[in-house]
């Protein structure tokens, strides 16, 4: 899938069908920087040699591709805590974002422990109920939407 499309389809998921028109009105003129957001992250991660659906799908889940802070002090798309993950200021908080991404599913080797732990701290694992575990889950449903959208197989086989 290239980079177009996979943000394209990351973006329709944005559009509720029972949102206000007010809040569809918002979100249409952000659009277009959405969407820059979203092919940077993912053309960083290929760079990183990350997977790009997985990372657009965590920044999804993280910041519908804006740039929020959160109340814990996460910045930017992909939620970045600065402190950890930034050597220097001024941060590029999307490098930064992959780079954390990576660093996790290298020491876990596996995707869901990896994604509880860039959410958590590194006990996290998807073996647990917890907050992580649910955050995980869920940006791997993300990551699965996209991944096989539009797909016949999808429809007639298992996900592994």
């Amino acid at each position: 899938m290239n980079i177009n499309d996979l943000c394209w389809i990351a973006m329709s998921y944005i559009f509720s069908p029972d949102a206000s028109i007010s809040y569809q009105k918002k979100i249409s003129t952000s659009i277009p920087k959405r969407m820059r957001v979203c092919t940077n992250i993912a053309k960083e991660a290929q760079k990183q040699n990350v997977n790009p659906v997985l990372a657009v799908a965590l920044a999804y889940h993280e910041s519908r591709f804006s740039y929020p802070i959160s109340k814990a002090g996460a910045k930017g798309p992909l939620g970045v805590i600065t402190k950890y993950h930034c050597n220097k200021e001024p941060c590029d908080l999307t490098k930064a974002g992959v780079y954390a991404l990576k660093k996790y599913l290298k020491r876990t080797k596996n995707t869901c422990d990896a994604i509880a732990q860039y959410n958590s701290n590194l006990d996290a694992h998807c073996q647990q109920d917890t907050p992580a575990t649910h955050y995980a889950h869920s940006v791997l449903d993300m990551y699965y939407e996209l991944k096989l959208f539009n797909q016949k197989t999808c429809y007639s086989k298992p996900i592994k």
